[in-house]
């Protein structure tokens, strides 16, 4: 497995390369570490001074910086892949997931007006780079593999998360399960043109649904479970229930921007994510 893993030297970085850690002692792999600096424009405060002189000062900062942050990346892992370069963080970050298998990363959470609307790097990354994505906030806890759970939407990418899940488990020895949220219908009035949901869906629905979620749990040696309730929270509150080590989401390669049940469990969550497209 080729794994990415970003770095600003966070709080939240520190988790998630325990996260890492976890991953290797399981499985063969190939760790890229990547630090990127923004590179400044050159600022106005020179006016029309910039000089050979004061080139070469900040050209030889550059390589100082380099030196320096090569010696921290080496010191997470001597044996791994160190990449320290200049430009915009999410562009880069892009650039290298395209030859990685899974990319590692930990999220501070949107911190102002403009990230929550458009969303994190982390949250863009998951968007973007077609990659599965782990997440680690700064706050979360890593424990060894022994509960795995994997969130079923019952479509492609849930499975693929699964399938993720599975080759996991079958390294450490995890249980799987595989969880089905149902989020209460709304209660009448419903608008006259429309139908009610649960004439549409039949009064069996709950049963099928459950033959369906065994069904897919059993082709993937998981235990399969059904829960009513609001997505995210039921999720994490379920999560919490049977002691689960990580939990596994997919999202749809379509959708633009992250999915809000995503986002949820990606603030609240205490252990890591796998967010697979």
């Amino acid at each position: 497995m080729r794994i990415l893993f970003p770095t600003d030297f966070s709080d939240a970085s520190e988790r998630a390369f325990e996260l890492v850690e976890v991953i290797k002692a399981l499985l063969e792999v190939d760790l890229t570490l990547l630090h990127v600096v923004e590179d400044p424009l050159r600022s106005k405060v020179y006016g029309d001074f910039w000089d050979e002189l004061l080139a070469e000062s900040f050209e030889a900062r550059r390589h100082q910086l380099i030196d320096y942050l090569n010696e921290r990346l080496r010191a997470l892992d001597a044996e791994a892949e160190v990449r320290v370069e200049f430009g915009k963080p999410l562009a880069t970050i892009l650039r290298h997931a395209k030859a990685a298998d899974l990319v590692v990363m930990g999220t501070h959470g949107p911190e102002g007006l403009l990230e929550r609307l458009l969303g994190s790097v982390t949250e863009r990354v998951i968007e973007v780079s077609g990659k599965p994505v782990a997440v680690m906030r700064a706050e979360g806890t890593v424990r060894p593999f022994k509960r795995l759970l994997v969130a079923s939407g019952l479509a492609e990418p849930s499975l693929r998360a699964l399938s993720l899940a599975r080759r996991l488990a079958d390294a450490s020895g995890a249980r799987i399960t595989l969880l089905h949220v149902v989020e209460p219908i709304s209660e009448p009035p419903i608008p006259v043109h429309m139908p009610d949901p649960r004439d549409v869906l039949g009064h069996d629905y709950m049963e099928k649904l459950a033959k369906e979620v065994a069904r897919i749990a059993s082709a993937h040696g998981a235990e399969p479970a059904i829960r009513e309730g609001e997505a995210a929270k039921t999720l994490l509150a379920f999560a919490e229930e049977i002691g689960a080590d990580a939990v596994f989401i997919g999202r749809s390669r379509e959708a633009r921007f992250l999915g809000s049940v995503t986002r949820e469990v990606l603030e609240r969550a205490t252990l890591p994510v796998f967010v697979h497209p």
